[in-house]
């Protein structure tokens, strides 16, 4: 893992309090820990991070989107010593993991309820909509992502793609003007969704 962690870009940090989630630098790791600086997270967040407190990570590499589970050994200002873990999970190797929402579901603040039939796939870069009327390609919509661990997200999509198929039409959004926690938000719930994906196929 202490080689692994050198090679891992874009690291996302996730306390139990999703909303103090961030990004942070490696500064150092050996083979029993490894020490991190948060990055421009506010006193209110840092303190969601305490000694002896658990926290998920996750980050890209070339093999994929690795993620795992630590704790935080001791906490100085905004630089955590985290124990070093040999349990990791590599999901994919899109950057963006594409999942299904589960119970979830996506809400369009414009539209009727039922104006979205289903979604498709969401990530954190964004979400595939069947539809029964098409939207335009030039338009922002304002939307509400419901995770199915209650979480919500406020946000806007702008269509990429529109194909019409039997009456229906699939199209593709991607998010815009996500907030960085949203997308972190987004990011770690792909990660469970896979991993739980994974559990029920072994």
């Amino acid at each position: 893992m202490k080689n692994i962690l050198g090679t891992i870009k874009d690291f996302k940090i996730i306390p139990n309090n999703f909303k103090s989630a961030g990004e942070f630098e490696l500064i150092s790791n050996d083979e029993n820990e490894f020490k991190i600086k948060l990055n421009l997270l506010d006193k209110t967040e840092l303190e969601d991070y305490k000694a002896g407190g658990s926290v998920e990570i996750f980050g890209v590499n070339n093999v994929g989107l690795i993620y795992f589970e630590t704790t935080i050994l001791k906490k100085e200002d905004d630089i955590l010593t985290l124990a070093m873990t040999s349990d990791y999970s590599v999901i994919q190797r899109r950057e963006y993991s594409r999942v299904n929402l589960e119970q979830g579901r996506i809400v369009l603040k414009d539209m009727a309820d039922n104006f979205i039939q289903t979604v498709e796939d969401i990530s954190a870069g964004g979400v595939k909509l069947i539809c029964n009327q098409p939207l335009s390609l030039d338009k922002a919509y304002e939307a509400e992502v419901i995770l199915s661990n209650n979480m919500k997200i406020d946000c806007s999509i702008q269509p990429v793609r529109v194909v019409e198929n039997g009456g229906k039409y699939i199209i593709s959004c991607k998010f815009i003007n996500l907030e960085n926690v949203d997308r972190i938000v987004l990011v770690q719930y792909a990660f469970k969704i896979k991993m739980e994906e994974q559990n029920r196929a072994n």
